[in-house]
């Protein structure tokens, strides 16, 4: 496949090219920064100027499979709060509509959790937000907490509408990821070692829900290959918290009144992502609790 890859210097982005290079596809980067030693072709440009992934698209030639769009802003902190939203939505917009107009059948979009649930509290009376229910999965209501939030959530439902075949005459499929916090591999090294107690305002919305950056390009990757009809969104995460505590250790100091709360007993894990298995057929690899594990045995005498 020809995939163009928007958002390709980026954390994620770097992680998915590699991705898709190693499973044969010929990968297009688009990226304002490119980077000196980019395994693919770049085209240099901003998306939030809209004509920027057309020129990309006859840079690259015809022939494109699916567009990967990651480029936006990296979270809610990045940028004023109306900026996010507004040049979220001004290069999410674009790119969807290119993808529209140029018969491009597969969008794949890097959507977040925090289009439906969480993010970093900074509610000055003190009130705390907690999950609607337990498991976490595609089905809880959308309760975005910042622009963030809402950029990502307005562009899941602008998807819905574009991918229709009612609506428009065209190819376009879309999958949109519903990422939680994502973390490169020292990241998750440097968390292992971390000890109680967690504070809950860095992630207790969300049940502090992670993914290694890896297991994340990999879901983009089987997004890419797999066949869905009209948009669907995946709700994606590692089966353990980000935490010290366990899930049992956390639900008794934060989610007793969530309900829900004891299927978090019964699965020892408060995300359910069973849709991305049957979809992707994907599972994440790697987690906190196996690399602590690893850490201690290392450690023992």
């Amino acid at each position: 496949m020809r995939i163009v890859v928007t958002g390709s210097s980026g954390m994620l982005g770097r992680a998915t090219v590699q991705n898709l290079l190693g499973a044969g596809h010929t990968v297009l980067g688009v990226d304002a920064t490119p980077l000196a030693d980019s395994p693919c072709r770049t085209f240099v440009g901003d998306l939030r100027e809209p004509y920027t992934i057309h020129r990309a698209l006859d840079h690259f030639g015809d022939g494109t499979d699916a567009i990967v769009h990651l480029a936006n802003h990296r979270n809610a902190e990045s940028a004023p709060g109306e900026t996010v939203l507004r040049e979220n939505l001004a290069m999410n917009t674009s790119v969807a509509m290119a993808a529209l107009q140029t018969a491009i059948p597969r969008l794949v979009f890097s959507s977040s959790i925090q289009a439906f649930v969480g993010g970093i509290q900074r509610n000055l009376t003190g009130e705390i937000i907690y999950p609607d229910r337990f498991p976490i999965d595609e089905s809880l209501p959308p309760k975005p907490m910042n622009p963030y939030g809402l950029s990502k959530l307005l562009t899941e439902h602008m998807l819905d509408h574009l991918c229709n075949p009612e609506q428009f005459q065209s190819p376009l499929t879309a999958l949109s990821l519903r990422f939680p916090y994502l973390m490169p591999q020292h990241h998750i090294e440097m968390v292992a070692e971390r000890t109680a107690p967690t504070d809950y305002r860095w992630g207790g919305a969300e049940a502090f829900a992670y993914l290694h950056m890896e297991d994340a390009a990999e879901a983009v990757r089987l997004a890419c290959e797999v066949s869905t009809p009209n948009h669907q969104v995946l709700w994606l995460a590692a089966p353990d918290p980000r935490t010290p505590e366990s899930p049992a250790e956390l639900a008794a100091r934060f989610y007793e009144s969530v309900p829900g709360v004891e299927t978090v007993l019964q699965r020892n894990s408060f995300v359910d992502c069973s849709k991305a298995r049957s979809i992707l057929g994907w599972e994440p690899a790697r987690t906190i609790t196996v690399e602590r594990a690893a850490r201690a045995a290392r450690t023992t005498p």
